[in-house]
């Protein structure tokens, strides 16, 4: 791993990363707005609608694919023809006139983004020193969080001011603009012991998670918690408006607290760096988060749950940057491309299990049930990767340095 000189914020392949990925944030949030109105504007229906969002995540069926050629190619080539790719991509949805189209150029662009993904975490220790990985991560995941917490409502500005083709047209020169930084930053080729076919790295890679005690263990919570705590999300408009009659504008600030509590996590990794042990902060946020949703179902009023929400938006904040980190600091840079897509194939299958079974549980037992439901499965879940983690497989790798 090269160790760059100076601190994170005086590297300069750091800067231009960051920057390229904020700016590409906002551009994904500002287009997804102007893809909903789009796609009401052609079909009118709310099934088409989640047609869309649901084949933008089909795509992450071929993480482990993606995750092959993230440590086979040079990475930056791959980051770089990602972003180009979907610059092209989204400038074409300026043209689409039908239901089909969008659907293929949706498709295609999140194929993009699953070859994106796990690259460009797979391409942070090469970017930064060990030292600094937990603040980089908790830099970029406060970028991200931001984004999507007010890059919707820029969306809904700008598509009303200008129409649903600016929108994306600014999502194209986003991703030209991450193109460009990522271009100007030397990342080595992922270091191989011996050539080997597409199928034996494929092979290689699960074989090696599979006797990966933390990084397995990381990866099967990754999928257990999501699937816990994502139950809640179809919930969250009845709790805002019939539980606590907070109406459309109460919706809006639960959603909103959610997300600025993840910056909250977010900016605090970046203070607080490796001081502390990630392990232990790991499963901190799984069980502070998990007493957060038993607290938000069992407040009495509004304000309550929405201070309850915002502590366990700060914990899933630090989740995610210190699994991050975790991977990165353990798996060996031959293998980061393959785990992490893996783990984010778990991360959107548990995505779509929860928010599926999170409808019938809503119904079932109302909003404040589902949330006690989730905070006490989520705390179940915790104990199961604990032991996991503790009783699970040895690597045969040793942490990666």
């Amino acid at each position: 791993m090269n160790e760059p000189d100076g601190s994170l914020f005086s590297n300069a392949s750091f800067r231009r990363l960051w920057i390229g990925q904020a700016a590409s944030f906002v551009g994904d949030a500002v287009s997804t707005v102007a893809l909903v109105v789009l796609v009401v504007q052609i079909a009118g229906t709310a099934s088409a609608v989640g047609g869309a969002l649901v084949v933008r995540l089909l795509p992450t069926l071929a993480s482990p694919l993606a995750g092959v050629f993230a440590d086979r190619l040079d990475r930056r080539l791959v980051l770089v023809t990602s972003d180009l790719t979907r610059a092209a991509l989204a400038f074409g949805m300026v043209f689409a006139e039908d239901l089909a189209t969008v659907y293929v150029l949706v498709f295609l662009m999140g194929l993009g983004q699953t070859f994106f993904n796990p690259t460009i975490r797979a391409a942070f220790p090469s970017i930064v020193g060990e030292g600094d990985l937990a603040r980089a991560n908790g830099l970029l995941s406060a970028t991200f969080s931001i984004s999507i917490t007010a890059g919707p409502a820029l969306g809904g500005v700008l598509v009303a001011a200008l129409g649903i083709d600016a929108a994306f047209l600014l999502d194209s020169m986003t991703y030209l603009v991450s193109a460009t930084f990522l271009s100007r930053i030397a990342l080595p080729r992922p270091e191989r012991e011996a050539a080997a076919g597409f199928g034996q790295d494929l092979h290689d890679g699960l074989s090696y998670l599979a006797r990966a005690r933390v990084p397995l263990a990381i990866v099967v919570g990754t999928f257990l918690v999501i699937l816990t705590i994502n139950t809640t999300i179809p919930a969250e408009v009845f709790l805002a408006k019939e539980t606590f009659d907070a109406g459309n504008v109460g919706y809006g600030l639960l959603v909103s607290v959610g997300g600025g509590g993840t910056v909250l996590g977010s900016v605090l990794m970046v203070v607080l760096g490796e001081r502390g042990n990630l392990i232990f902060l790991y499963f901190l946020s799984i069980f502070c988060g998990a007493l957060a949703l038993v607290g938000t179902g069992l407040s009495p009023v509004f304000a309550l749950a929405l201070g309850a929400l915002m502590v366990e938006g700060a914990f899933t904040g630090i989740d995610n940057v210190v699994t991050d980190t975790i991977l990165q600091k353990l798996v060996p840079d031959a293998l980061l491309g393959r785990v992490f897509a893996i783990r984010f194939l778990t991360y959107s299958a548990g995505e779509v299990i929860a928010y599926l079974a999170g409808g019938f549980i809503v119904d079932a037992v109302g909003p404040r049930s589902t949330y006690l439901l989730a905070g006490i499965a989520t705390v179940v879940v915790g104990f199961v990767v604990l032991l996991f983690m503790i009783a699970g497989p040895e690597s045969e790798v040793e942490e990666n340095g």
